[in-house]
């Protein structure tokens, strides 16, 4: 968290742009269908509005998770890190990306459906996929694969500090989201969900940097214990 936290403040416009590719479709999306079809009000309209939002949130959220750890990976190589050269690695690798995004949700949804443990268990298993896939240029099933090798004899470190840091920065957000949210609190209807949207997209958009690059500096720590020396980009072993 503390190198997350030292190369956000070191490049905070870039990694904000790169999170701005996730995060304002996510919420125009959330925003334009309570707009559209109003605020659910049942148990079973809010879990489909959870999961047609969360196919492109997963899709958008693992495009700037490979972008940031491009930048990490170049900031720690001593190389400009910029959002344009981070995005256009992931722009040159979106279908391979794409597929093992498509893999890993559909895995981890029939995982939840055999009573979580399975999920979990691919959580920790294919975390590292999406990121191989656009820094060493692997295939989909090679990604895979890799991910799988990066993760053998750190389960419960991958999955605990997975763990931390998404808990971390989701309850930040939501303190952060309170506070900005209560001077908005009497307003009604559209304008209540415009500026429910705005303060989301704000405060996501600040905080999703530190998770990015935590995720990022995990898959860098793993490659770390393994071969030795920082990686750079499009280099494989």
């Amino acid at each position: 968290m503390s190198t997350a936290l030292a190369m956000y403040r070191a490049r905070p416009w870039t990694l904000i742009v790169i999170a701005l590719v996730s995060t304002l479709p996510t919420v125009l999306l959330s925003s334009g269908g309570d707009l559209a079809y109003g605020v659910p009000d049942n148990a079973r309209d809010t879990l489909l509005r959870t999961v047609i939002v969360a196919i492109p949130t997963q899709l958008l959220g693992q495009i700037s998770v490979a972008a940031a750890a491009v930048l990490a990976m170049d900031l720690l190589n001593g190389r400009p890190a910029t959002a344009s050269h981070s995005l256009e690695l992931v722009g040159l690798r979106f279908w391979p990306l794409a597929a093992v995004i498509a893999v890993t949700l559909a895995g981890l949804a029939a995982g939840i459906v055999l009573l979580v443990v399975p999920a979990i268990i691919l959580l920790v298993l294919w975390l590292y996929a999406p990121i191989a896939v656009v820094t060493e240029g692997r295939g989909v099933r090679e990604a895979f694969t890799r991910s799988a090798d990066l993760s053998k004899g750190a389960f419960w470190w991958t999955l605990g500090s997975y763990l931390a840091i998404q808990v971390t920065v989701a309850l930040g957000a939501a303190l952060v989201s309170a506070v900005f949210a209560a001077p908005f609190s009497s307003l009604g209807g559209d304008a209540a969900i415009i500026a429910d949207g705005a303060v989301s997209l704000v405060v996501l958009t600040a905080a999703q940097p530190v998770a990015m690059l935590g995720v990022g500096l995990m898959y860098l720590d793993r490659r770390v214990r393994r071969e030795g020396v920082w990686p750079a980009p499009g280099a494989r072993h």
